[in-house]
């Protein structure tokens, strides 16, 4: 059994630098990004000064079987290299593979979580083991868009401690239907916002996972977020017990899950696998955030969990993904850092 892979390729584009170590940084984010999953490469490639360039990128990665491939420029500003040197090349790459499709995503620019990881830095600097209160509050878009949701979501029969996790699922996904799909144990809210709060470990599944969950709103807890899905032998391992490299990483995530929070949003397998962790006898985690999507073994990992008296957070049917993994965890650690102040 292997996870699931789409035959697009990733070509992400940075500056190059004279300095060997300064290009780690990309090819550090060109393997996470690919140990996320759902991808066929991910090969980081620089514009100038650092190989492979822009072309010999899209050589390796033609040389593959790959004739989908999207660009993305992992550059903070649209300079020269995102409007005129990228396109410039691309029409090159195109020139000489005219069967090639190439999208071009769009670069970094403003994101809410770049303020997070700007604010997280800072307090490091200024020796500050606490997120700031302006960590805590919303953008004027996040603000207008959790407005909006409060005049569509019918509250009534919602629980007062779940809503805030509901409301930031859908502001997520734009998906209302979560509102009736979520399930959620009798101590599930308190067991997650008390395991924040005591600084425990946050299991996630994939990279995805673990890249959403919002630094700054951890920072005052200690809490560390853990994914073991690139380690070193766990494709290995994988292959060896004919599993997947998310089952492999949650066995290895065993003897961290002690009072923390497993978040599962995209593979049944790992859900399946802890489950059967706990099942054997592994000290279980304080909450399980159990939503992977899907079609095959999904609803019925879903279903096991409800049933292994673990606290939970689920969805029922196939909905699910990493996304709703995230708008859980982020929602549990806002209210954990509200219960503090």
């Amino acid at each position: 059994m292997t996870d699931k892979v789409v035959e697009k390729a990733i070509l992400l584009l940075g500056h190059g630098s004279k300095a060997p170590e300064a290009n780690e940084t990309l090819r550090k984010v060109a393997a996470s990004v690919k140990s996320s999953g759902g991808y066929g490469a991910v090969l980081p490639a620089f514009l100038q000064m650092a190989k492979p360039d822009f072309q010999e990128g899209v050589d390796e990665l033609v040389s593959m079987g790959f004739n989908e491939i999207i660009l993305m420029p992992y550059f903070l500003y649209m300079g020269l290299h995102v409007t005129q040197d990228l396109p410039e090349e691309m029409d090159k790459a195109l020139a000489r593979y005219p069967q090639l499709e190439l999208t071009f995503a769009k670069n970094l620019g403003y994101h809410d979580k770049l303020v997070d990881i700007t604010i997280e830095r800072i307090g490091a600097a200024l020796g500050r083991a606490q997120a700031p209160a302006a960590a805590l509050t919303q953008h004027p878009i996040e603000k207008e868009s959790f407005r909006i949701i409060g005049t569509e979501l019918d509250e009534s029969g919602i629980p007062a401690d779940r809503l805030p996790v509901i409301k930031r699922v859908i502001h997520s996904t734009a998906d209302f239907d979560f509102k009736d799909i979520l399930s959620f144990s009798p101590g599930a809210i308190k067991a997650g916002v008390d395991a924040i709060r005591s600084g425990c470990s946050i299991i996630t599944d994939v990279r995805m996972v673990e890249a959403g969950i919002t630094p700054a709103r951890l920072a005052g807890f200690g809490t560390k977020v853990m994914c073991f899905v690139s380690d070193a032998g766990i494709a290995a391992e994988a292959k060896r017990d004919n599993t997947t490299r998310t089952a492999a990483a949650m066995k290895k995530a065993a003897s961290h899950m002690a009072g923390g929070i497993v978040a599962v949003g995209n593979a049944p397998t790992a859900l399946t696998e802890l489950i059967r962790l706990i099942k054997d006898g592994a000290t279980p985690p304080a909450l399980v955030v159990g939503v992977p999507v899907g079609f095959v073994g999904a609803v019925e990992a879903k279903e096991e969990l409800v049933k292994s008296g673990v606290e939970y957070i689920t969805t029922c049917g196939r909905k699910g993904g990493s996304t709703v993994a995230v708008a859980i965890v982020n929602a549990l650690a806002i209210e954990a850092a509200k219960a503090q102040v």
